[in-house]
């Protein structure tokens, strides 16, 4: 064998090498655990309880609650990015709060010492316990607000395929779907053959028929704006898109997005 085809060999040894270590490592990519078990500082000092809220399987998701000030206020539904924890939401946590708005933010399943494995599957099925736990606290959907950050925004937008499942649903800089994200990351890989949890939002917001706000900036370079904008192109009125020129990944709250916020949430018609 010459020289120029033990190369070629090489190459595509190598190349079948790396496609297998990204395919066992997916979702060693795509979620973070952290075992942390974080309590809110002094500005929720007795405004947030901690609860253990019931998996779809059992275990106990570490969660953030503060409930609203009054029946008249909704509640945000918090489904936060792939990464952190509550603690890294706080000042958003606090800001709901100023204004007598409750806010759950649960934690997922392989977060906090839950013990669970990540999935989209298993996520889906945990964040319906999740809303199942907070109907029973008599939160109705007329005062619930479902919120998708990152990551969390696939999750958010099948929960509120659900009819009757929310007031409106608020997206933080979302994907269209993991796959396009990972193919635009991942060019060099047939991402769409290995990837295993693929949110598919871009094909589930159609059935959402409740007013839909989304959050970007342009210089997100985690998931870029056109991931965004593509999903918004695909949601049905009414809706709306904030557009932050000068927004990163997790700053939207540093551009005004609250207002847009309080907009969309005292508005039916976003």
């Amino acid at each position: 064998m010459g020289v120029i085809a033990n190369i070629a060999v090489a190459i595509v040894i190598g190349y079948a090498l790396l496609v297998a270590g990204l395919y066992v490592a997916q979702r060693s990519l795509m979620y973070h655990p952290d075992p942390s078990r974080p309590r809110p500082g002094p500005d929720l000092n007795g405004k947030v309880t901690i609860q253990e809220i019931p998996s779809h399987d059992g275990l106990g998701l570490f969660s953030w609650w503060a409930p609203p000030s009054d029946t008249s206020q909704p509640v945000v539904v918090y489904f936060h990015g792939n990464a952190g924890t509550q603690a890294d939401r706080e000042e958003r946590v606090a800001a709901f709060n100023a204004m007598g708005w409750g806010v759950l933010m649960p934690g997922y399943r392989y977060n906090s010492g839950a013990g669970g494995t990540p999935s989209e599957t298993a996520l889906l099925a945990d964040a319906q316990a999740v809303m199942t736990w907070l109907r029973q606290q008599g939160i109705g959907s007329a005062r619930t607000v479902l919120y998708g950050e990152s990551l969390g925004t696939g999750i958010a937008v099948t929960l509120a395929m659900q009819p009757d499942a929310a007031r409106c649903l608020i997206l933080d800089a979302p994907y269209d779907s993991i796959a396009a994200v990972a193919a635009r990351h991942y060019w060099f890989v047939p991402v769409g053959l290995l990837l295993k949890d693929r949110f598919n939002s871009v094909d589930r917001i159609s059935a959402v028929q409740i007013p839909v706000l989304i959050g970007h900036g342009d210089l997100d370079r985690v998931i870029p704006i056109a991931h965004g904008r593509r999903l918004y192109d695909a949601a049905n009125m009414p809706k709306s898109f904030a557009h932050k020129p000068s927004a990163r990944h997790t700053d939207l709250f540093d551009h005004g997005f609250l207002d847009d916020i309080i907009a969309c949430v005292g508005n039916d018609d976003a």
